[in-house]
């Protein structure tokens, strides 16, 4: 599905603060659990290339996959994203940002059927929003500051699918997402729901649903992913989910599936890249106004 977003706001709103925050601090060097299996986008970008000179290597995948790819892949490789709900956080301005220079189509999926739980610190900030009013740094260390802002009854929201989900000012939650996508996204990006395709695809076994999804990035495109070890979940995931899945779609094709971290191994908290541009503040505040 090619959706045309809004011309409203410019992603220069993350490009600002970005640029601050890359100016004061240095990236780390440690490595992480997850870094062996990931590449640098341009190293991505040419393996990949490399690998379309040979039509063997997709029709393995497409075989495996009994020809179920996703219709976006449809003309050509591509760059993509797979959120829960496709929002405008900085972690997405940066994903925009970062693919719109390497010549290739980004896509950025979602799926509507996914369940929210509140724990889940992703999905929670879907629904309670973390808005990072502004960046200090005060010998060496970075000060995030955020106002948080709930948009839903969480006791309402407990348990059900995203597309079943609404504002306390009575919008699908998805729908306002995606509005607020088009407030800050002015490019051509294509926007599909995989919810169906998931359900296809092992929905309800995590490590079968990664072994299809890690197949379609062998030679379709290039997955951007952002794996955060300082969280125990994340941890457990990367090494009984991603890393088993990673190894059997390598053993049974002979190569790796292609994954770009999207954000940089900096002082930036995880909280800041799945945080909002202050303006997402005004534009709730209009929403919740328009109820009343």
């Amino acid at each position: 599905m090619s959706v045309s977003r809004g011309t409203h706001q410019k992603p220069s709103l993350f490009h600002s603060v970005s640029r601050s925050v890359s100016s004061l601090f240095h990236r780390r060097s440690a490595r992480d659990d997850a870094s062996d299996m990931t590449l640098a986008p341009f190293e991505a970008i040419a393996e990949l290339e490399r690998r379309q000179k040979d039509p063997e290597i997709k029709k393995k995948v497409e075989k495996y996959l009994a020809g179920d790819i996703p219709e976006y892949f449809k003309d050509g490789p591509i760059l993509c994203l797979a959120r829960h709900i496709i929002t405008p956080n900085f972690e997405t301005l940066r994903f925009v940002h970062l693919t719109w220079q390497l010549g290739m189509k980004p896509v950025i999926t979602q799926d509507s059927k996914g369940m929210f739980v509140p724990f889940n610190q992703v999905k929670k900030a879907l629904c309670k929003l973390p808005v990072c009013r502004r960046l200090s740094q005060k010998k060496g260390t970075l000060h995030e500051h955020y106002e948080n802002v709930t948009i839903v009854d969480f006791n309402k929201a407990d348990g059900k699918p995203f597309s079943e989900i609404e504002t306390l000012w009575g919008e699908k939650l998805t729908d306002f997402h995606m509005r607020l996508f088009s407030e800050f996204i002015d490019k051509e990006i294509d926007l599909p729901d995989d919810a169906a395709w998931i359900d296809r695809h092992h929905r309800d076994n995590l490590l079968e649903h990664y072994k299809h999804l890690l197949a379609l990035f062998v030679a379709h495109g290039i997955f951007f992913e952002n794996y955060d070890m300082n969280d125990p979940h994340e941890v457990h995931f990367v090494r009984h989910i991603l890393r088993p899945a990673f190894r059997f779609v390598e053993k049974k094709f002979g190569y790796r599936p292609l994954i770009v971290q999207v954000f940089p191994t900096s002082f930036e908290s995880t909280r800041f890249w799945i945080s909002y541009p202050k303006r997402v503040l005004d534009i709730v505040r209009e929403s919740m106004h328009k109820q009343g």
